[in-house]
């Protein structure tokens, strides 16, 4: 008979080598020599992507002015648009900021691509093949999009990023480089406390009444009112048919202005997807034996859904990690993935990482610090 307890020991990601924390902190721009060798780099450019389920962006850094160019297209989920849908994204982004910033790709010392469900060897090395305009660039490595979400938030250091914006993910990452993935599992098997899970149970909320097997809600007009409905029951159609991840995603902002206005209902909703969104961190931190202060960084645009959400999420993690450190990232995830591929390249030290990204100042704002 074979062994069917299921495995879940072995992480689901692990971080080459090359990416894994430094031991001590790298040190600032300002405290190396003035003749750091800036302008003489053979190849002074690194290029970073964050390819997600609603677009894909990237970015490319000149070392030598410290200076940031980005673009996006759509989106390059390979579980939403294939492997060829998602090259074909991550190419436009990537010659899009390549020429803001007039770099050519034999100019690029690395590039880390960070892209949502690139969760295997084969499938990295599948998307690898197909971005045939990198082949010049000096290093190249595919990861999944929570790598990069990690690396915004923490400056790459220990700690734990949890994604919730169209799906969710959770990625910690231990002092000694061991891992832990949590969730990631996309809209079927997984995607708990995503904007997806939050639009969908709103759905269910306005066709549960339709039933009367439910209260009365306010999700019932908005729908109806968002989607350009004129009966509840005509819903069905427009999600078995033309709707995709992103569409029941988007009705997350409905719920989120339903339970802000006072609906129980979407208060409920909102509340739920906080705890399940919570127990992911919970789960990663646990399995990795992280103790003391660690930085717990927010990704996305779920966590903008409002008090019953954050307050939710925040006291389901902080009761049982009092050292959580809640913060939202300055630095975007693709700013992140630029950091990794400057890690990979070994001119991490080059750079001031707090002025790269979207907000000059500190690399991360807190949200939360416990008592």
């Amino acid at each position: 008979m074979p062994n069917l307890q299921p495995e879940n020991s072995r992480p689901l990601i692990s971080l080459p080598p090359s990416l894994r924390p430094p031991p001590e902190p790298p040190p600032s721009a300002e405290s190396l020599p003035e003749a750091a060798p800036h302008a003489g780099l053979p190849r002074p450019f690194l290029l970073g992507v964050d390819g997600g389920g609603t677009k894909t962006t990237a970015a490319v850094l000149d070392l030598r002015r410290s200076t940031l160019t980005t673009a996006t297209a759509g989106p390059s989920n390979l579980d939403v648009v294939g492997l060829d849908g998602a090259a074909a994204a991550i190419m436009e982004a990537v010659r899009g900021a390549l020429g803001q910033a007039g770099a050519a790709a034999d100019e690029v010392a690395a590039a880390v691509l960070a892209v949502a469900s690139a969760d295997t060897d084969d499938n990295q090395e599948a998307l690898r093949s197909r971005l045939t305009d990198l082949r010049p660039v000096g290093s190249t490595l595919v990861l999944n999009d929570v790598v990069a979400a990690w690396a915004s938030g923490t400056l790459g250091r220990p700690g734990v990023a949890v994604i919730s914006g169209t799906g969710s993910n959770t990625l910690g990452v231990a002092a000694d480089g061991r891992t832990w993935r949590c969730g990631g599992w996309g809209h079927l098997l997984g995607d708990e406390g995503s904007g997806y899970w939050i639009g969908l149970h709103g759905m269910r909320a306005a066709v549960e009444f339709r039933d009367g097997r439910a209260p009365w809600s306010a999700l019932v007009p908005r729908l109806l009112a968002f989607y350009h409905l004129d009966l509840v029951e005509s819903v069905d159609d427009l999600v078995y048919g033309s709707l995709d991840k992103a569409g029941i995603a988007a009705f997350a902002v409905e719920v989120a202005a339903a339970a802000a206005a006072g609906d129980a209902v979407a208060h409920r909703i909102l509340t739920d997807a906080g705890r399940l969104l919570a127990d992911q961190v919970r789960t990663v931190i646990d399995r990795l034996g992280l103790t003391g202060e660690c930085p717990v960084s927010l990704v996305g645009g779920t966590f903008n859904s409002g008090p019953p959400f954050l307050d939710a999420f925040t006291a389901r993690v902080t009761t049982a990690s009092p050292g959580a450190r809640l913060v939202r990232p300055r630095m975007s995830p693709a700013a992140g993935a630029v950091l990794l591929a400057a890690r990979l390249a070994g001119t991490e030290q080059l750079v001031d990482w707090s002025g790269i990204g979207d907000a000059p100042g500190t690399p991360t704002e807190e949200l939360v610090r416990p008592r």
